[in-house]
């Protein structure tokens, strides 16, 4: 019988798996052919066993109502030590968020979290600051110069010079060329001497064309005398341009001519013969050829003048000023990436930490619940499961006793008239308590407050250190 017992008292049988925290109910058809009591009592009723004058349980009897009433006192032990089990994670819970007081805990969090963005932005201040005081002030200088020369604009000017300067270059290589197929021709030393004379012209060109650009800025001084004598200046320019050109265009002719005489002339002859022509009949040329050659020169010079002009801001000196200011300020900003990078990282960090803590505490709150809820529910079906073990006794001596009765002749024993329950005294639920409802609270509140003010100190760092910001407002970017 105890074999019997060992065996089948072991595992689920014992009537609740701690495991899954549930109760097991007992497979009663299996226990009866696994334990061949069926056959039992066909085999005692047909030898008239037991005698019908017993009044106490026979083995078989005994053996089942020892079954269950193991099953039902391992279940009993099963039950009490999950419930201890269970008590044990509650008591972990809230011994554990007692001692740590969550709401004392989050803020002190924030508070240190939010210290500690305020230093870093103190660190970074200390080392930003000869840059800040280098962009300030050449911030104050151009505003300086601004005021003196009564200018309310930002300055104007390309952000590629190469590709300003590109039509120039190209200009020059169309002059040249058309300088060179129209005097190639004519001259004495042909295409090559050609080239040399049409790269001088464009040469010339080009330098004048430069040089009145820069004094075309100065026209628009703020002050009169430099205005005036800026703006003569520039006039000198074009009219010695006009000249240049138009002995160009007399040159040709001179080529022309000599080679028409058969006297074809020297390039330093033919410039000094030009020059007299244009003195004596500055126009007409002597052919469109040569006065197209002019045109072309006049053309490239009035290119050159215009991008030179416009290659920095017309107002003379104001361009380098707010370059220089846009250089220190991207050089302060350059320096400051890194900086305000690490600060969003630690509002980043900061955030997560407080969503860490309350995705804890919520799940903490959870599980705990849900573990009271698991205590109530077996302390709560465990009567019912008992009431069912003298259901599962009853079906099990029946089944005993049918196949008995079935077998025998003679009368029963008076004890299978008896009706066998288990000592409900004895199998008495755990005496276990149920702990009231620990005061969680809600800390969404605290936690969103958290976030805002986490929020609020990153913003006001970043604040602190973008104190050039103003510079995007005041200065829009360069043209191209």
């Amino acid at each position: 019988m105890n074999e019997i017992r060992s065996r089948t008292t072991t595992g689920a049988d014992k009537g609740f798996d701690r495991s899954k925290g549930a109760y097991v109910r007992l497979n009663t058809e299996a226990w009866l052919e696994a334990e061949g009591i069926r056959e039992k009592g066909t085999q005692r009723g047909k030898i008239e066993q037991p005698d019908s004058s017993e009044t106490q349980p026979d083995s078989e009897y005994r053996h089942i109502l020892d079954f269950v009433n193991q099953r039902a006192l391992d279940c009993k032990n099963e039950v009490r030590k999950y419930l201890d089990a269970q008590l044990a994670t509650l008591n972990h819970f809230t011994s554990h968020w007692e001692n740590e007081n969550p709401e004392i805990t989050l803020d002190a969090m924030v508070d240190q979290e939010c210290h500690n963005l305020e230093s870093m932005t103190d660190e970074a201040l200390v080392d930003l600051k000869s840059l800040r005081s280098e962009h300030e002030a050449m911030e104050k200088e151009l505003s300086r110069f601004k005021t003196e020369n009564k200018l309310t604009r930002v300055a104007d000017y390309p952000n590629n010079q190469l590709a300003h300067w590109m039509w120039v270059f190209v200009a020059a290589i169309a002059e040249s060329f058309v300088g060179a197929n129209l005097l190639g021709s004519v001259t004495r030393g042909g295409i090559i001497e050609g080239w040399m004379i049409a790269v001088i012209l464009t040469a010339v060109n080009i330098l004048i064309g430069f040089g009145a650009g820069r004094v075309w800025q100065f026209t628009n001084h703020v002050v009169r005398s430099i205005k005036f004598v800026n703006f003569f200046a520039f006039a000198t320019l074009v009219l010695t341009t006009l000249i240049w050109n138009v002995t160009a265009g007399h040159i040709r002719d001179v080529y022309v001519l000599a080679e028409a005489a058969g006297n074809l002339e020297a390039p330093d002859q033919a410039f000094a013969i030009a020059f007299g022509k244009l003195t004596e009949t500055p126009l007409p040329w002597e052919s469109l050829q040569s006065a197209g050659l002019a045109f072309v020169g006049i053309a490239v010079f009035v290119i050159t003048a215009y991008k030179s002009y416009s290659s920095d801001d017309r107002y003379p000196g104001f361009g380098k000023l707010h370059r220089k200011d846009e250089e220190l300020r991207d050089n302060y900003q350059q320096e400051l990436a890194p900086y305000l990078d690490a600060l969003k990282t630690k509002r980043d960090e900061t955030k997560l930490q407080i969503e860490e803590f309350k995705s804890r505490y919520d799940l903490d709150r959870a599980s705990w619940q849900n573990v009271l809820d698991s205590i109530k529910t077996i302390r709560d079906d465990y009567l019912p499961n008992l009431r069912q073990y003298n259901n599962d006794l009853a079906y099990l001596l029946a089944a005993y006793r049918d196949a008995n009765l079935e077998a025998r002749s003679t009368h029963p024993p008076q004890f299978f008239d008896d009706v066998l329950k288990l000592d409900e005294e004895e199998f008495q639920k755990p005496d276990i308590d149920v702990p009231e409802s620990f005061k969680w609270g809600d800390i969404s509140a605290r936690t969103e407050a958290g976030f805002k003010r986490v929020e609020e100190t990153y913003q006001n760092s970043r604040n602190r250190h973008e104190i050039l910001e103003y510079v995007a407002d005041s200065h829009s970017p360069p043209t191209e």
